[in-house]
């Protein structure tokens, strides 16, 4: 079998020069002009590997995506109760703060943005947690673990407030004294959020 890695290709090249500037300044504030001198070409050169800039836009956060494995990391390791689940998730999302800072910033700048794009990060990076937990809050709701409620409406609040915990990582250090903590972060919520969808039983109600 041949091990041997595949060849840096110059689409390879504006794939990362663009996820460097796209993760800086916007989609907006990113040209194909700036993305093709960053690269040492032509604008025509990087219109031969992506139709328009949408198309590269999102040719760079499926890669992102493909990187991370989002739902067959959760596939793997979503076991247990559904606090260990909610856990497993918040601390998927939480991880980005120190393995791949590029990405939070991508996804910040993403969340300012309008137009064909505006959809594209949710759909890659907030959409496959939402989707599995409001999965597993279906399963766990048949058997009586959870209580009825709406699983992707909770789902969605519960990732939403994750990843906000993720994006404002290097912000609240700025602004307040509070150092901010990923583990702080899922010991605090996480256990109440639990809590919050467990079935009460006779004795908790008493």
């Amino acid at each position: 079998m041949n091990t041997a890695e595949k060849p840096y290709s110059r689409r390879d090249q504006i794939l990362d020069e663009a996820t460097g500037l796209f993760s800086e300044m916007g989609y907006d504030g990113t040209s194909i002009r700036v993305i093709a001198r960053a690269c040492g070409i032509s604008e025509a050169a990087i219109y031969r590997h992506f139709e328009n800039k949408v198309h590269l836009y999102e040719a760079v956060i499926s890669r992102k995506a493909s990187e991370h494995d989002i739902a067959g990391y959760l596939a793997k390791h979503s076991t247990g109760d559904i606090e260990a689940v909610l856990t497993t998730i918040a601390r998927h999302i939480l991880s980005y703060i120190d393995t791949d800072p590029v990405l939070l910033r991508l996804m910040f700048n993403n969340s300012l943005e309008s137009g064909p794009v505006a959809a594209v990060l949710f759909r890659e990076f907030r959409l496959p947690y939402i989707k599995h937990l409001a999965g597993e809050l279906e399963r766990r709701m048949a058997t009586g673990e959870v209580r009825v409620i709406d699983p992707f409406i909770t789902a969605r609040c519960f990732v939403g407030m994750v990843v906000d915990c993720a994006l404002s990582s290097g912000v609240w250090p700025k602004i307040t004294e509070f150092k901010f903590n990923a583990g702080d972060v899922i010991c605090n919520n996480v256990p109440i959020f639990a809590r919050g969808l467990r079935t009460v039983t006779g004795r908790e109600q008493a």
